[in-house]
């Protein structure tokens, strides 16, 4: 089987084809990156040595993929901040989250392969995230009533750039499916995480609060600390891409929404908290609250839970592993992070 990952040097992107090149060392496994991102390029040796083929192209552009043979396209390119587009910076993020999109499904229609596109839970409006009824704890807040999000939850509203870039994306998928017999299956991933992950303030929150422990950098909590995300460890999204890759027809024309759930959920206090116990003490301040942010995302796993996946390592084990992988190449990382 030959599989096309995009974003192939990104966090997501790279640990996919490690993992499914590990597994199947007879596969094909090629990543396609443009580098954008701080610290992709370390991502290249890792690939290389693993038999990964390395191209460096752009999804923006049709001809970086008009030549490239697959049965299997994870797209998983993008830009990935909330904040993107508020400096200036819209024409990159439409280009490459939408425009590449287009690009990808051309390139796939014409490999009549089988896409992975992995979208976000930031599709959902703010506004009807922010306005649901929630019990205010001690260290989080918590839904009065249900625990998370379905794939059903309300699309009227604004959802950041970046979210509606993505959104856009998964009403364009099912526009090929139905027109164009597209071979598709969307993923809409929560907060996922792990090591291996160059994160920051926008993208990659745990990782940066983690790092942010170990290079004795300033942390600041943006509002009250009490917001809570739902963590997905990127080992349990490859369990689910793997189940798809060779289970298609189950799964495809589908969408799902992916994260850790409920019992993988961590506030920004329990965050640190975990930073505390396994790193040690550090002051922390606080920062009014950031436009774009919102108070809960939880994922409701149901639909794909019926299918047979849900996910296995908790935010803890998460968190350790990410703090593991920091401490054991602190100098190496130290040019990212520090």
């Amino acid at each position: 089987m030959k599989i096309l990952i995009t974003g192939g040097c990104g966090f997501v992107g790279s640990s996919l084809a490690l993992k499914l090149k590990h597994k199947y060392p007879a596969y094909t496994i090629t990543a396609l990156d443009n580098l954008h991102r701080k610290g992709s390029e370390q991502n290249i040796l890792f690939l290389s040595a693993a038999g990964i083929n390395f191209i460096q192209g752009d999804v923006r552009f049709q001809e970086d993929l008009e030549e490239l043979s697959y049965d299997v396209i994870i797209e998983a390119s993008a830009e990935p901040s909330v904040m993107a587009g508020l400096k200036g910076d819209d024409r990159y993020l439409i280009d490459t989250n939408f425009n590449g999109l287009f690009n990808c499904i051309g390139s796939a229609l014409k490999n009549n392969a089988k896409m992975i596109f992995l979208s976000t839970s930031r599709i959902f409006p703010m506004s009807a995230i922010n306005s649901q009824d929630y019990i205010e704890e001690p260290s989080r807040y918590t839904l009065r009533y249900g625990t998370g999000f379905a794939e059903n939850f309300s699309k009227e509203g604004t959802r950041s750039l970046y979210g509606m870039s993505k959104y856009a994306g998964e009403l364009m998928i099912a526009e090929y499916i139905d027109m164009f017999g597209l071979k598709a299956v969307i993923n809409r991933c929560g907060l996922i995480a792990g090591k291996g992950q160059f994160g920051r303030t926008d993208q990659g929150v745990i990782t940066h609060w983690a790092a942010s422990y170990i290079y004795d950098k300033p942390l600041s909590i943006f509002g009250t600390g009490k917001q809570v995300r739902d963590v997905l460890n990127v080992s349990d999204l490859f369990r689910l891409v793997d189940m798809q890759i060779h289970d298609f027809t189950t799964f495809s024309g589908e969408l799902f929404n992916v994260g850790g759930g409920i019992r993988n959920s961590l506030s920004i206090f329990e965050l640190d908290s975990l930073c505390k116990k396994y790193v040690g003490q550090k002051d922390i301040d606080f920062q009014p609250e950031r436009d774009m942010d919102i108070k809960y995302y939880v994922t409701d796993n149901s639909k794909i839970q019926k299918l047979g996946w849900q996910p296995e390592i908790s935010a803890e084990d998460t968190v350790k592993e990410i703090i593991e992988w920091l401490n054991s190449n602190k100098e190496e990382l130290r040019w990212i992070f520090a």
